[in-house]
């Protein structure tokens, strides 16, 4: 899917009439429903005629040229003139969505090289005069102070995309190449670009900049210029979404090194079901969806992961979706090499009907109502609901269901749900439930512990204390000593808490501000992912929160540790959920999350998120209850569990 595509000679000819960009913008309303941004079709107006310029004298429409004359003699037709420029030439598509994918590419251009080889060239066209580097360790630039990929890399990204992801590279038939083009840079300014730190990135993918014209295109030249660019154009443009044999190699190598992602008992059993109403559907070809239920640490992600694999082995086309940033960031990080094959929900608002064989929903209590933003322009609002779209996006759904995880207002993930929407679209469902628990030491009576506390189930817990180390601080100090402990120990631990603190953007300089306050003990949230900035999976926020050393001395809020664990968590309950009368109660004035606060189910919203927070640790949890009358229940019920005498069910 692009805005244009076409020969180049018909590009040329748009571009420098000035209709391109009248055309791109009725292809993008007709495609989204609105108009593109001004700044958008400034830019196609510019950047588009500044390449048209350069190439309509050039060898590479000399070709299609050339044969239009032989072609324009009194016994040729109008089918061989068609034909004969159309196989001659090189060709070009502007703003090509990549499948599955938000990104798009600002040119391809298509065509073969001297040995006939099928190529195309991914070219980032930039309007940039200048831009600086932060000090000499910095790999991205910054363009009126705003951090960008440098250009060579980001074309260099589209190209790597393609060769592993897209059919029509990942088969052989077209080969990847790509450059970058700063039209309006001149050579001083080109130096930051041209440090010696890039000195690699630019050997594979080159730059050029203003006065550097004839050296673009002879590079263009030797890679698409031999002509046949609409037979190539067509087999990108009738291509679709599938890994490469190197992706899953990848994942399956990460699956193979690290037991975490190795199946067992239940797992098994659930996934071996899987896999075969998969098969049945693809027998039949029919749709189908697949439920799959189970609370916190019973191997939902497990599951996923290990389906994701195995389908791809098989020959099918597969992704892996979650409702959570946070969450697939790290995912992406983990499966270095594989990394796109982790999405995010909104990324499927709308992916072609059947476009997969199998999409993996995990997090599924994380669907939205809607995949519409708070930015979306009114004409470009669906009507449809994201679990709508998530189900017609493959042939195959299976969503990963918690139904006590949702944490927003507009998140709709329920088994009631899931029910509805199938019955409306017509297709089969299918349901399976995991009780077994592989976290928290595969203790389920503390699972059973924190269901009941939180008033989820009406059955009483049996003891705990000998498989799990659960227990209360009396001060943020409590906290501190579990980190060194866990350190000591060689564990991975992490402190979390209720959103009941501002969560502020870093100070100038970078220093996170101490946000989190318990009297005279202070800690920053985690860091903020910040628009104005670019990261990768490994240095994201949240990875370095979630997978790195630097997170231990910050404390993440529900929406960065959900769908984690560590060995030892220390959790900061707010004063956002009380006990009062009998019964939990939410308080909004101490809250600061402003969606949750303004939600009349604000009780139900805020009970899920402290039971995701109490389920993160795999071996041991400490508690610091900020409310004297809350704290004191926790503890008389605990004390209870000790002694074994239960008293009546709690209210929720």
């Amino acid at each position: 899917m692009d805005l244009w595509h076409g020969p180049l000679p018909r590009f040329v000819e748009l571009a420098r009439s000035g209709r391109i960009a009248t055309d791109m913008v009725a292809a993008f309303y007709a495609r989204h429903g609105a108009p593109p941004s001004v700044p958008e079709i400034r830019s196609w107006e510019q950047s588009l005629t500044a390449l048209a310029d350069i190439v309509r004298d050039s060898r590479l429409t000399q070709s299609a040229l050339a044969i239009r004359s032989t072609a324009n003699e009194p016994d040729a037709s109008a089918g061989q003139h068609a034909a004969a420029e159309s196989s001659a030439g090189v060709s070009l598509s502007a703003e090509y969505h990549m499948p599955l994918d938000g990104r798009r590419i600002d040119v391809l251009l298509f065509g073969t090289d001297n040995a006939r080889h099928n190529r195309a060239v991914a070219l980032e066209l930039k309007q940039w005069s200048a831009c600086e580097r932060e000090d000499e360790h910095s790999l991205n630039v910054l363009v009126e102070r705003r951090e960008h990929v440098h250009p060579s890399q980001q074309a260099s990204d589209y190209a790597a995309w393609l060769a592993d992801y897209h059919s029509a590279f990942v088969d052989g038939d077209v080969h990847a190449d790509s450059a970058a083009w700063c039209h309006n840079m001149t050579g001083v300014a080109a130096a930051t670009l041209r440090a010696p730190v890039f000195g690699t990135l630019l050997a594979r993918s080159p730059l050029f900049i203003k006065s550097e014209e004839e050296q673009l295109v002879d590079y263009l030249a030797q890679k698409v210029g031999a002509g046949g660019g609409m037979e190539v154009l067509d087999r990108v443009t009738g291509g679709h979404f599938r890994p490469s044999v190197q992706v899953i190699e990848c994942l399956e190598a990460v699956i193979r090194a690290k037991q975490e992602w190795h199946l067992l008992d239940e797992q098994r059993l659930a996934y071996n079901a899987i896999i075969a109403g998969i098969r049945r559907a693809q027998a039949s070809r029919a749709r189908s969806v697949v439920l799959v239920r189970g609370g916190p640490g019973t191997g939902k992600t497990v599951i996923a992961v290990q389906l994701l694999a195995d389908a791809l082995r098989l020959g099918l086309t597969a992704a892996h979706t979650t409702g959570g940033k946070a969450f697939t960031t790290v995912l992406r990080s983990k499966f270095r090499g594989a990394d796109d094959l982790f999405r995010w929900n909104m990324n499927f608002a709308g992916a072609p009907t059947g476009g997969l064989d199998l999409l993996l929903v995990d997090e599924a209590h994380r669907v939205r109502t809607t995949s519409n933003m708070r930015y979306t322009p009114k004409a470009r609002r669906s009507t449809r609901t994201q679990f709508e779209e998530l189900i017609d996006a493959a042939k195959v759904a299976v969503f990963f269901l918690d139904e006590n995880q949702f944490v927003r207002p507009d998140e709709i993930g329920t088994t009631r749900e899931i029910e509805a929407t199938t019955r409306k679209l017509g297709v089969p469902l299918k349901s399976f439930d995991l009780a077994l628990q592989f976290r928290c030491s595969g203790c389920k009576p503390y699972v059973d512990f924190v269901d009941w506390l939180l008033g989820f189930s009406d059955l009483p817990p049996r003891s705990f204390e000998r498989d799990y180390a659960f227990n209360l601080a009396h001060s943020p100090q409590g906290l501190d000593e579990l980190l060194e402990t866990a350190r000591e120990r060689g564990e991975r631990a992490r402190l979390v808490a209720g959103f009941c603190w501002k969560w502020s953007d870093p100070a100038e300089g970078g220093a996170l501000v101490q946000d989190v306050q318990v009297g005279s003990w202070t800690r920053p949230w985690n860091e903020k992912a910040l628009d104005r900035k670019t990261y990768r999976p490994g240095n994201h926020p949240y990875t370095l929160w979630a997978e790195t050393d630097a997170g231990v001395g910050q404390v993440g809020c529900i929406y960065s540790a959900q769908g984690f664990e560590f060995d030892q968590v220390g959790v900061v309950w707010g004063r956002d959920l009380v006990w009062r009368s009998g019964r939990w109660a939410a308080n909004k004035a101490e809250s600061h999350d402003k969606a949750v606060r303004g939600s009349e189910n604000m009780e139900r919203l805020v009970r899920n998120a402290y039971r995701v927070l109490l389920t993160r640790g795999t071996k041991g949890t400490r508690l610091l209850c900020l409310d004297d009358e809350t704290r004191e229940h926790v503890k008389g019920l605990l004390e209870q569990v000790r002694r074994g005498r239960l008293q009546a069910p709690l209210s929720s």
